[in-house]
Parts: structure tokens; sequence; C-alpha cells
């Protein structure tokens, strides 16, 4: 406004009182609830009436994990930069082309282990199966135990790339040790984990007994009681916290509208992308097929 026409504008008369906006957002999920069948919202306030958390999972998210997507869900916090500060959690997955499937959304005023808690029980609320489930996240310890309050039937699994990061600060980045620790962690079978779990242990123990303490089924493919498939990182949170990084510094009531404005086009794109698929796989299956084949 100051460029274009020489008019000085405040933030809250460009975008009214950011903390004022909490107060919308129960209509906002009201109305989310009533247009778009099947959305599952909450929110709740402390003992002043003041906005602790709030939970938003789109219908057409939860309809299609429940039914044709991969149950495996990366989990990530970012921080906001808006007045008001608190945090976005992301749960996101990946479609049958590869592509970032959001699947719920989480808006608390901080993070701690009560947050992630809170925010698990809603999200094991919109799957139908979630003994089925594995969840891939970095090691915050609110997270591992929100896992054990929400999820105590699921697999959960640790980034391997956080992982990696950590262990490089052990071993005083050795790349040689760090494709140990990866191969052993992508090896499909127990015979093979064992062999490079051998290795790795002789050229370093303190990176062997940390994974250890890990856990063998935290982070490695042949240990892991559910199938990891390709999703072994976080990284397509941290991608969708990417694409939501414009909205960092909005209120709260915007970033619930810009999300729900921006799943709604991936989901129309991928709806029509669909239906002009000229085979009975996806354009990704058909890639891999064909690869395989040739």
């Amino acid at each position: 406004m100051k460029d274009l026409h020489g008019i000085n504008l405040s933030y809250n008369k460009a975008f009214g009182n950011p903390w004022e906006s909490f107060k919308k957002l129960p209509a906002i999920f009201y109305m989310l609830e009533q247009f778009n069948l099947g959305t599952v919202t909450t929110f709740e306030t402390d003992s002043q009436n003041q906005f602790t958390y709030g939970f938003m999972a789109l219908g057409a998210s939860k309809e299609g994990f429940n039914t044709v997507i991969r149950p495996v869900i990366a989990i990530d916090a970012t921080h906001l930069k808006s007045k008001t500060r608190g945090v976005l959690l992301v749960a996101v997955c990946k479609d049958d082309n590869e592509m970032i499937y959001p699947l719920a959304f989480g808006f608390p005023n901080s993070e701690c282990t009560e947050l992630w808690t809170w925010f698990l029980k809603r999200l094991r609320e919109v799957i139908l199966y979630p003994e089925r489930v594995l969840i891939v996240s970095d090691r915050y310890a609110g997270i591992f135990a929100g896992m054990e309050v929400s999820f105590p039937d699921a697999a959960h699994g640790v980034c391997a790339y956080h992982l990696s990061q950590n262990l490089k600060r052990i071993c005083k980045q050795r790349d040689d040790v760090i494709k140990l620790y990866y191969r052993a962690a992508c090896v499909y079978n127990v015979v093979e984990f064992d062999r490079e779990m051998a290795e790795l242990k002789a050229s370093h123990r303190k990176v062997y007994d940390e994974l250890l303490e890990v856990g063998k089924e935290k982070f490695s493919r042949a240990h892991s009681p559910k199938k990891w498939y390709h999703m072994m990182t976080t990284n397509i949170a941290e991608s969708i916290n990417s694409c939501l990084l414009a909205i960092w510094k909005l209120r709260i009531t915007s970033i619930t509208d810009f999300i729900r404005d921006l799943l709604q086009r991936w989901f129309h794109d991928s709806r029509r992308n669909a239906h002009e698929t000229p085979t009975f796989l996806t354009r990704d299956a058909n890639k891999h097929i064909k690869q395989r084949i040739l």
C-alpha cells in the first residue's frame, strides 16, 4: 500500500488484531465441517478461555488415507513467525505417484510433550486402522512420549536423515561410517542387516552403540514391524512446510484458509490427472515397471 498508494498502513489495520483472530477459529472450523463432508476439526482452551490447541483434517484427506494411501505418516513441527508465535504441526504421507499427501494439521501455541500427545490423539481418531500405521519423526522426546500414549499399537520410525546428522557428530563427519549406517538401515532382511552392523561395529563402536540405543525397530527396515516403503525420512513433512513458508507471519485464520485452499487445489489437480491417466496403474508405478523390464 505504501509503494503503490503512498499510504502507511499498520499490521493491525491491514489484517486485524492477530490475537482476536483466535476467536474466529471455532466458526471457521464449523464451516469447514459443514461444507467438507467428513472433515474433523477440534480446538481446546485453557482455564482463562485462551486458545491452546487446534486440529484440522479435511474430509478428502481422511477418506483417501483410509482407503488407498500407504499407512506411513511423517510428522513435523514448524515455529511460526507471527506476532502470536505458535507452532504448525503437519502429518503427511505419499500418494501412489510419490507426491505429498497432507493428512492433518495442528495449531498449538507452543511445542511441548503435552501438545504432541494431544495432536497424536486427534490424529488417531481420523485413522480407521491405527495399528497398521508407521509414524516417522525426528527424535524429539515429546513425540516419543506422545506415541507411547496415543499410538501404543503403531510402529514408530526415526527419520534416517536426522539420525545420520546425530551420528556425524559422534564419528566426526566420517562418510564411510555414515554409508555403513545407511546400508544397515535400508537392507530388507535380517542376515544382511547383521552383516552391515558387524562391519559398522568394527569401524566405529560408538556409532554402533548409539544405533542400538535408538532401537533396531526404529531405524531398520529389516527389524521394523511395519513396512517403511520409500518413506525413511520426514523430508515430505519439511517440504510441505516450505510450501507454507509465505504464511508463517499471518494470523491463524489466514493460515487455516490458505491450507484449505491449497489442499483443495491439490486434490482437484490430482483428480483431473487420475482421470487423464491412460493406464490401469499410476504414471509413477508404470515408470518403475518399465525400468525393471528394460
